[in-house]
């Protein structure tokens, strides 16, 4: 369904995410994500019966539900693809996703259509800033966290699509544990958010958001609930990151398979970094391995 939020800026909703759009001269868009690779035809079809055309696609970052599209929406309308540093490396070499989830070569059930996508189309390189592409000038913003590189982008129309930066409530109650990659980034992101001077946020999962101070405030408490429980669990105890994860799903019910495991223990993996980091807690060598105690 396509919503229309101000000037020539909209949300195209699909099942899997949101996506943005922002319609140029001569029925020329530039479309932020593709969506999932089941959901491809469907966003062409509402596109062509608008009569618009893709000049640039521009992933917020490379995960399935945002970038399974790149290549239906690039071979049917010649779109160029763009994307940061970092999301690139993924969008291009998919295997890399599970891979890096294993921290190995990944069994079958791990490299499956939730986690890898279809290789993207050569992907062109975004700077962090204002930049001018298919000749509407666009302010990419460092949104890392989520993952390495992701980012967000204003439209001229002050509409800031910020992917993944930010989880509705409905989506945290599905399965009440953020995906992070990097704490430390995430957290400069929530910053950054509450000063950025956006006109309307739009959510690649929570659409358009009413009340952008209160989400904001949610995923801060949510992201040090995450790092508060990892803390707890370490009370007095001596965990390895194993242990540590299972303390994560038993505490908040997660429900568990083979993808939804491997989340969380990348996510409780980037906490432990942050904790590390910030010198709150130690590692300690084991005869079995490396177990975390706080200090």
């Amino acid at each position: 369904m396509l919503k229309h939020l101000v000037g020539q800026s909209y949300c195209l909703e699909t099942p899997a995410a949101s996506l943005g759009l922002y319609l140029g001269a001569d029925k020329h868009c530039i479309l932020i994500d593709s969506g999932a690779v089941a959901d491809g035809q469907q966003v062409v079809s509402i596109l062509q019966k608008q009569g618009w055309e893709v000049s640039a696609l521009i992933n917020t970052h490379a995960h399935v539900d945002h970038s399974g599209a790149n290549r239906i929406i690039a071979d049917t309308f010649g779109a160029a693809v763009y994307a940061s540093a970092a999301e690139k490396v993924f969008l291009e070499n998919p295997w890399l996703a599970a891979y890096t989830l294993f921290s190995a070569h990944p069994p079958r059930s791990l490299a499956n259509r939730f986690i890898v996508p279809p290789a993207s189309p050569e992907v062109h390189l975004l700077e962090y800033g204002m930049q001018v592409i298919s000749g509407v000038s666009l302010d990419i913003v460092d949104l890392g966290g989520h993952t390495p590189g992701q980012i967000g982008v204003m439209t001229p129309d002050g509409v800031l699509f910020a992917g993944d930066s930010l989880l509705s409530s409905p989506s945290y109650q599905t399965f009440p544990c953020l995906v992070i990659a990097d704490v430390a980034k995430q957290l400069a992101s929530l910053d950054l958010l509450e000063k950025a001077p956006f006109n309307k946020l739009c959510l690649s999962h929570g659409g358009s958001i009413d009340q952008p101070d209160s989400i904001i405030e949610l995923n801060r408490t949510w992201l040090q609930g995450l790092i508060n429980d990892v803390l707890q669990a370490l009370q007095g105890n001596v965990l390895s990151r194993e242990e540590i994860v299972g303390h994560i799903i038993t505490g908040r019910t997660l429900p568990v398979n083979t993808t939804q495991y491997y989340l969380v223990w990348s996510t409780v993996s980037a906490v432990i970094s942050y904790l590390l980091d910030n010198r709150l807690i130690k590692t300690n060598y084991h005869t079995t391995g490396i177990v975390y105690s706080v200090r």
